[in-house]
C-alpha cells in the first residue's frame, strides 16, 4: 500500500489580455483580484474547530463537503474534494497532521 502524500496539481494558464478589469472613474486597471472559489467546487476545510471552519467557509462563500479538525480528523473519509482550504489558527504541525487524513480525499488527474 502506497501511503505517499503526493498530489497531482493542474494549473490553468490565463491569458492576461483576455480579461480586462477596471475600477474607479478613470478606468484604472487592476492587476490582481481576490475572488472567492467557484461555489460548486468540492472543498474540505481544515480548522481548529467546527465553528471556526464554518465561519471560514462562509467568509469564502462556499459550503464545504467536510470540516476536518483535531477533534474530528476523519471527517473527510469517503469524500472526494477538489481543494483543501485552511482556516486561520492552525499551526504548521496540526495542518500536517490533518492533511494526512484529508489529503487522500483530493481528486487527482490520474496521469502517470
Amino acid at each position: 500500500m502506497n501511503t505517499s502524500n503526493r498530489v497531482d496539481v493542474v494549473i490553468a494558464e490565463i491569458d492576461p489580455e483576455a480579461v480586462e478589469i477596471t475600477y474607479g472613474d478613470q478606468g484604472e486597471s487592476v492587476e490582481a483580484v481576490d475572488v472567492a472559489p467557484y461555489p460548486t467546487r468540492r472543498i474540505i476545510v481544515l480548522a481548529p474547530t467546527k465553528q471556526a471552519g464554518q465561519e471560514h467557509a462562509e467568509s469564502l462563500g462556499i459550503e464545504p463537503v467536510a470540516i476536518v479538525t483535531p477533534r474530528s480528523p476523519h471527517a473527510s473519509y469517503g469524500m472526494v474534494a477538489d481543494e483543501i482550504a485552511e482556516a486561520p489558527g492552525l499551526s504548521v504541525d496540526v495542518v500536517g497532521e490533518l492533511m494526512q487524513h484529508a489529503g487522500p480525499s483530493l481528486a487527482t488527474t490520474g496521469g502517470e
